[in-house]
C-alpha cells in the first residue's frame, strides 16, 4: 500500500511537471523567448552566464556574463587606478574628456556617457579580437552587450566599465554597432609598459 502511494506521488509529480513545462513553451511561443546559453565561445575566450530576452519581434540580446581579452580583462572598483570620461557621440567618435596614458598593470575606470540619440557600444580588445566582434554584431545587430570589455550605452546614459590592462599592449576600443566602427567610431592606443 506505501509503495502504491508512493508511485502515486510521483506520478502526479511528473504529470505536474509535463503541465508547467507545457505552459512555459506556449508562453515562450508568443513575443516573448528567454534563452539562457551557460557556456559561449567568443574567439579563444570562455564566457558564462549569457542572457537573452527577445522582444516583439525584434532580436535584443543582452550579455550578462565577464569576458576577459588579450589586451586584459575586466577588474573591481576597489582595484581602479585611475579614471578616464569619455562621451560616445553620433557624430561616431569617442570623445576622451582625459589624455589616454595607460600603463600595463593599470586598473582604468571608464565611465562613458552617451550624447547621441542612438545607442552605442564601448568594446574593449585587440585588433581581431574587434573584427570578431564587429561581425558577430552584424549578425545580431540589436545584441546589448553588459560583458566584462563591452557595454552598450543608450541615449542620455552614462555606464561605467573597469578594466586591467595587461597583455597585448595594442588596444582598440570600438562602437561594434553595425557601420558606427567603419565610420570611425574607434579609437587605437598602444598601453605603456
Amino acid at each position: 500500500m506505501l509503495e502504491g502511494n508512493a508511485m502515486k506521488k510521483s506520478m502526479i509529480t511528473v504529470v505536474c511537471s509535463l503541465v508547467l513545462a507545457s505552459q512555459a513553451m506556449a508562453a515562450g511561443s508568443g513575443n516573448h523567448q528567454h534563452m539562457d546559453h551557460s557556456m559561449m565561445h567568443h574567439g579563444d575566450t570562455q564566457s558564462s552566464g549569457m542572457h537573452s530576452d527577445m522582444k516583439q519581434g525584434h532580436h535584443s540580446m543582452n550579455h550578462g556574463h565577464h569576458m576577459g581579452s588579450a589586451c586584459g580583462e575586466p577588474a573591481k572598483l576597489e582595484e581602479v587606478t585611475k579614471t578616464i570620461h569619455l562621451d560616445a557621440a553620433d557624430e561616431m567618435k569617442f570623445n576622451f574628456k582625459q589624455e589616454l596614458k595607460i600603463k600595463k598593470g593599470d586598473v582604468v575606470k571608464f565611465v562613458v556617457t552617451n550624447t547621441g540619440k542612438i545607442n552605442h557600444e564601448f568594446s574593449i580588445g585587440n585588433e581581431s579580437e574587434q573584427e570578431k566582434h564587429r561581425a558577430m554584431m552584424r549578425n545580431m545587430p540589436d545584441m546589448v552587450h553588459e560583458d566584462g570589455n563591452s557595454i552598450t550605452v543608450k541615449p542620455g546614459e552614462t555606464k561605467e566599465l573597469i578594466w586591467k590592462f595587461h597583455g597585448d599592449p595594442k588596444v582598440v576600443f570600438a562602437c561594434n554597432i553595425p557601420g558606427h566602427s567603419e565610420a570611425g567610431m574607434m579609437h587605437r592606443m598602444t598601453v605603456d609598459e
